[in-house]
């Protein structure tokens, strides 16, 4: 009898989910977590199959996620047909059982329904949270949700979702004022009961404002930027000023600009870009969503971007990623302390629990592993000599190296998220491969003739200053440029799986192998690369026209050498001839 009753209990517990007539609610879990996974810009037409892949994508990330709230950040519609469209977006989460929530974008009012038809339409659905909210307000879908405590009913954080409008760049009005008051109001309210502390807090819209361009080309902003922001006035747009006024946001978290997913910190509020998720947008860093997840009892959240797929609206592109890393990994506010010059010799910041380095040269070097423990000398030679250290836990260490003369250093996979190798004029042999590095300065280490920096999160590559550079190893990064016009010594180039464009090689003419497979070259020419006899160039975008004109670019071979083309466009109807008539073995994969 009791199963029974447990039964009729689940199926009255599911009727009423399904109805939307239960509203679930946001509590940290046992681990004192609550992840979120945020989707800008996915853009969904209704009954069109590029758009079905983009849910797709979706429920990949929710499945591998398993957040406990999906938040749409705006322009989820894109075409009429808006109420079919928002139910089948819907219906990713409904499926999945997660709690989600909207705020809407500057697309989100055309065709058939306005602001207030579409927030008609989604309010109620089954999991959904979104709110019309109050209608004195300007804008349509202003609330608040709190996360309760993973122990109690008590609020432990809070979710501002706000519906920003597009409004002139540079201006200190960015949002209508009654928002702003609004928000004031439930921060205060809510900063009183929490006796007086303020909670933390998260908010998502999404058009950034002004202050979003203030964290370009800091060092401690991470991720890409290929989308320029006006630069704001000197005066403060009036949220941003409301948000540090009230004390509560530590992050704020929009769409709109699909070029860039970056997320940077200014005066204590991190300001980040989502990943846009749509297949039939503008933009060129492929689909996938940002993923937030918050520390409970702490102002602190980890953030970091899924890319589940590159694709190209222009070259109808839509494929696996090789990768479904975590790019971009941050840690507020860890990863936003400005990184200071010192006298060491090397320095490196390490996230992990173990650490392998090994270091040649003449003479010692003295490693403090940044935990209290003992420096460690290590007598060096010139075959390389190595020295592991094990942490308690895993956590965020500083270490550094000293010693004169060092001429190797292998730092791979030792969770490096920082590394300054500036001082170390001597090197000349680097790897630092499969770490979490998203910048690497070597220009001052004018003596590297080998670097490995591949595995890593690289946007930007400099090695104008490495002239003598023989092998450059940075695939798996994210490259999207990469200029070796100056590293004539150049024998062995491996690129490959980055998002590169274009890339002249006319300078390197003593380059012997290139690895450039799985990025998005179109065109190659190897006119003066005379000693190349080993060229990987698939699963690139080039046609048959220019894989015949990078055939007919190649030099006559004295040796049999190996050319693979496979995953390219123009893989069947290009003539093969054209190489194999100088020595050149085409082959489709190796």
């Amino acid at each position: 009898m009791k199963r029974i009753l447990f039964i009729i209990s689940l199926t009255i517990l599911s009727f009423l989910s399904a109805k939307g007539d239960e509203k679930p609610v946001l509590k940290f879990n046992a681990r004192a977590r609550f992840k979120i996974v945020q989707f800008t810009d996915i853009h969904i037409q209704y009954d069109a199959y590029r758009s079905d892949s983009t849910l797709v994508m979706m429920r990949a990330v929710i499945q591998r996620e398993k957040p406990d709230l999906v938040v749409l950040t705006g322009d989820v519609v894109g075409s009429d047909n808006r109420k079919k469209a928002w139910l089948k977006v819907a219906q990713v989460m409904i499926d999945a059982k997660v709690p989600w929530a909207a705020v809407l974008g500057n697309h989100d009012a055309e065709y058939e329904l306005d602001k207030e038809q579409t927030m008609n339409t989604i309010v109620g659905l089954p999991y959904n949270l979104t709110i019309a909210g109050p209608k004195e307000l300007a804008g349509k879908g202003n609330y608040v949700l709190p996360i309760q405590a993973s122990k109690s009913e008590k609020t432990a954080a809070v979710l501002y979702g706000l519906d920003s409008e597009e409004r002139e760049p540079n201006v200190k009005d960015w949002m209508d004022e009654s928002q702003v008051q609004w928000y004031k109001e439930q921060s205060a309210a809510l900063t009183k009961q929490n006796n007086g502390t303020p909670l933390p807090a998260l908010a998502f819209f999404h058009i950034p404002f002004p202050e979003f361009a203030d964290v370009v080309g800091k060092s401690t902003t991470y991720g890409i930027n290929y989308e320029k922001l006006h630069s704001k006035s000197s005066i403060n747009s009036n949220l941003f000023k409301a948000f540090q006024e009230k004390k509560d946001v530590m992050g704020v978290f929009v769409g709109h600009e699909h070029n860039n997913n970056y997320i940077g910190n200014i005066n204590d509020i991190c300001l980040a870009f989502g990943q846009a998720g749509g297949r039939q947008i503008y933009g060129d860093l492929g689909s996938g969503a940002r993923v937030i997840e918050l520390h409970e009892g702490q102002r602190k959240f980890d953030s970091w971007i899924l890319k589940l797929y590159d694709n190209s609206r222009e070259l109808d592109l839509w494929k696996p990623t090789h990768s479904k890393e975590r790019m971009f990994f941050v840690t507020y506010p860890d990863s936003f302390t400005e990184k200071k010059a010192n006298a060491d010799k090397i320095s490196m910041i390490t996230e992990g629990r173990k650490v392998n380095i090994q270091l040649s040269g003449p003479g010692s070097a003295t490693i403090d592993w940044g935990d209290g423990s003992k420096k460690e000398v290590l007598t060096l030679k010139e075959s390389v000599s190595q020295i592991d250290h094990t942490y308690p836990a895993a956590s965020t260490r500083a270490i550094s190296i000293n010693g004169d003369n060092i001429t190797t250093l292998i730092c791979k996979g030792a969770g490096l998220t920082y590394l300054d190798v500036s001082k170390n004029a001597e090197l000349t042999s680097l790897d630092c491969s499969d770490n979490r590095l998203m910048q690497l300065n070597i220009s001052h280490n004018t003596a590297l003739k080998t670097l490995w920096c591949n595995g890593n999160q690289l946007t930007n590559l400099d090695v104008n200053k490495n002239t003598l550079l023989a092998e450059l190893y940075c695939y798996r990064n994210r490259l999207m440029n990469l200029d070796v016009s100056k590293n004539t010594a150049l024998t062995w180039l491996n690129c490959y799986q980055n998002d590169l464009r274009s890339l002249d090689l006319s300078k390197t003419t003593a380059l012997r192998r290139l690895d450039c497979y799985e990025n998005r070259l179109m065109t190659l020419d190897f006119s003066k690369n005379t000693a190349l006899t080993w060229l990987v160039c698939t699963d690139n975008q080039f046609t048959t026209e220019t894989m015949n004109a990078l055939f007919a670019s190649l030099h006559k071979s004295a040796s049999p050498a190996k050319l693979f083309i496979g995953g390219n466009p123009g893989e069947r109807d290009c003539d093969r001839s054209l190489a194999k008539s100088k020595n050149w073995t085409v082959s489709l994969r190796y």
